[in-house]
């Protein structure tokens, strides 16, 4: 269907005199994994600014972020890039720029002055040998705690600052017939959740030192044993449906007030928005508990196939990034998707008021953390990590002592 679709395309420009050159240099096949409501809403956005500039948009979704990453990667490997794809930026990006699979937009990120509108960190993992390998359109924060707010005051509890005052509160929606965590049984879902509770357990310096380290001693330390304490202890409050599910459906478990909080990254605010609900109004928002502020910055960015081997960017991914990040494209991308702009200098007023706290949060560059991802961990330690919080999050009798320990082996064994 797509390849008659493109013939029929090509037909009808040519017999209206435009060179088939032309039509490929303003055509961008887009490979991505926004298949829900919100996530698509916010990419019309993109594609409607695109070809509002003369772009021809070929879309290419595929369910599922590791699915669409594969996709993306094989056709590479085959001859058949698609030539702008959704991709995390950080260590599996640089080793795709590594085989020569990628081409730069260096020259628009110059041009548009990217170094001084991104957060230094993200400037960092965007890039490959100096030049932007990818176009960050959005910073989505992780650690967020969203809650129900009829449901807690079902309960009769307020809204916990602490890991000891949620496992009491957790208590008290037990006794009121409300699961207390709505989750996606899913590795990376689990993963998040148990960031959470790393940095609220042992800190920004700690988190950041941990990941960017993977030193043994912090592994094997007290700190990271109460953070296994605090993991487990939030087991009983999970339904026993939550494995395999998605993270949308544990967002509407929350909407519906039949969880009360939701540890998931910011991105549940596009679910929240689709079904009519003002972020912190009824269904409220908070960092997850911490001993320090912080924001774990997680971005959805799209990176650049070298088309024909070349690495400079074609017209069509250069107007592509662009387009990505101009102000207005910036605001009405984000207001739908949940998450805040990726550039520092867009004004936050028309965004809801759990984005203006991020956007405040962001303005202390102290605050910058960044998820797993975006340390540069190679793709086989981070899989480590997700494999190892899972089986252990999943073990009816695996202590947290061993599960500490597992997570210290499975990391050191994937170095």
């Amino acid at each position: 269907m797509k390849k008659f679709s493109k013939i029929a395309m090509l037909a009808t420009l040519l017999s209206t005199g435009v060179s088939a050159g032309a039509l490929h240099a303003q055509t961008a096949e887009v490979l991505h994994w926004w298949t829900s409501g919100s996530e698509q809403a916010a990419l019309a956005e993109v594609r409607t600014a695109f070809e509002a500039k003369g772009g021809t948009w070929v879309d290419t979704p595929i369910a599922g972020g590791g699915n669409a990453r594969a996709a993306a990667v094989n056709r590479m490997l085959g001859g058949d890039p698609a030539s702008v794809f959704q991709f995390s930026i950080g260590q599996q990006l640089r080793e795709l720029a590594d085989q020569g699979l990628l081409a730069n937009v260096g020259k628009i990120a110059s041009d548009e002055s990217w170094d001084e509108k991104l957060p230094p960190l993200i400037v960092k993992a965007a890039k490959y040998d100096g030049d932007y390998i990818a176009a960050p359109i959005n910073i989505h924060g992780e650690n967020w705690m969203f809650f129900n707010k009829e449901a807690l005051e079902k309960a009769g509890v307020d809204v916990p600052k602490s890991w000891p005052e949620f496992m009491a509160a957790a208590k008290k929606l037990e006794e009121a017939g409300i699961i207390p965590i709505g989750l996606g049984g899913q590795p990376w879902q689990e993963r998040i959740m148990f960031n959470s509770v790393l940095l609220g357990v042992g800190g920004r310096d700690f988190y950041a030192k941990l990941y960017s380290t993977l030193d043994d001693d912090l592994l094997a330390s007290d700190t990271m044993g109460e953070v296994f304490e605090t993991f487990a202890a939030l087991k009983p409050f999970v339904d026993e449906s939550s494995p395999g599910r998605n993270w949308n459906e544990a967002t509407s478990m929350v909407i519906k007030g039949d969880a009360a909080f939701q540890f998931m990254g910011d991105w549940a605010k596009g679910e929240i928005i689709a079904a009519g609900i003002e972020p912190g109004s009824t269904v409220g928002c908070a960092f997850a508990p911490a001993i320090d502020t912080a924001y774990i910055m997680t971005v959805d960015a799209f990176a650049f196939s070298a088309m024909d081997g070349e690495e400079e960017a074609t017209p069509a991914q250069a107007k592509m990034a662009q387009v990505m990040l101009e102000p207005d494209v910036q605001i009405a991308f984000n207001k739908k998707k949940g998450s805040i702009p990726a550039r520092l200098d867009v004004p936050a007023d028309s965004f809801d008021s759990c984005a203006q706290m991020a956007i405040k949060t962001l303005q202390d560059p102290k605050t910058h953390l960044v998820s797993t991802g975006l340390f540069g961990v190679p793709s086989s330690v981070s899989g480590a990590i997700d494999d190892s919080i899972s089986n252990f999050w999943n073990s009816a009798d695996m202590s947290p002592q061993e599960g500490q320990e597992q997570f210290r082996q499975a990391i050191s064994n994937a170095k």
